[in-house]
């Protein structure tokens, strides 16, 4: 097994690095980003304030590090579909994550909006990657762009209609989860695939 070819501290370190982002997302269920504070989650985990920020430089880059989880996790479900079916696949399973992290997913759409989400040198380590997916997942830094963008290279050679359709493919992915926290809206994943539908119907 994969986790046997760690050491000690490099599972103890992956895994308090793991616990670190698990309860911000607890917290988040909750409160508010803002709201949160440094010295709640060091006492949370028993560990210091200062060991916190041996990990993350601060709060926003805990929401960095979900990305890249979240990015690998896709790059898991994805592996072997063709293009169309793995953008597909990718929305699905977004709308999962989103029903079981809502709040802090929203904080990330937030934290787009008002100051974009740069690359703050966060990375997932092969401990993590073993930790939480079970496997050394093959890893580059990524996000929505890094995962997107390849696959739709795959069916449109036009740079100017592939930039317009990845556009048009991150509103959907950003903003419609705000719309549906409506409840008479229905089904992320529904509303989803119906926008998928009308953007990509060119290539079915």
């Amino acid at each position: 097994m994969p986790i046997n070819t760690l050491s000690l501290r490099e599972k103890k370190q992956a895994t308090l690095k793991l616990k670190i982002l698990d309860t911000f997302d607890e917290k988040l269920r909750t409160k508010a980003l803002a709201d949160i504070s440094v010295k709640e989650i060091a006492k949370e985990l028993d560990i210091s304030e200062m060991t916190f920020f041996n990990y993350f430089g601060s709060k926003k880059e805990v929401l960095v590090y979900f990305i890249e989880l979240w990015s690998l996790e896709m790059q898991m479900h994805i592996e072997g579909l063709e293009p169309l079916e793995a953008i597909y696949r990718i929305f699905e399973e977004t709308a999962k994550t989103i029903e079981k992290n809502s709040n802090l997913f929203m904080e990330i759409v937030t934290s787009m909006a008002l100051q974009g989400m740069a690359k703050k040198d966060i990375s997932v380590g092969k401990a993590e990657r073993i930790l939480r997916f079970g496997k050394d997942v093959p890893y580059e830094v990524g996000g929505f762009f890094d995962i997107i963008v390849p696959l739709l290279s795959q069916i449109e050679s036009s740079q100017d209609k592939l930039a317009l359709v990845y556009l048009s493919l991150f509103n959907t992915c950003f903003a419609m989860p705000l719309a549906m926290r409506d409840p008479r809206f229905g089904s992320l994943k529904e509303r989803y695939f119906e926008q998928l539908d009308f953007i990509l119907k060119s290539y079915k």
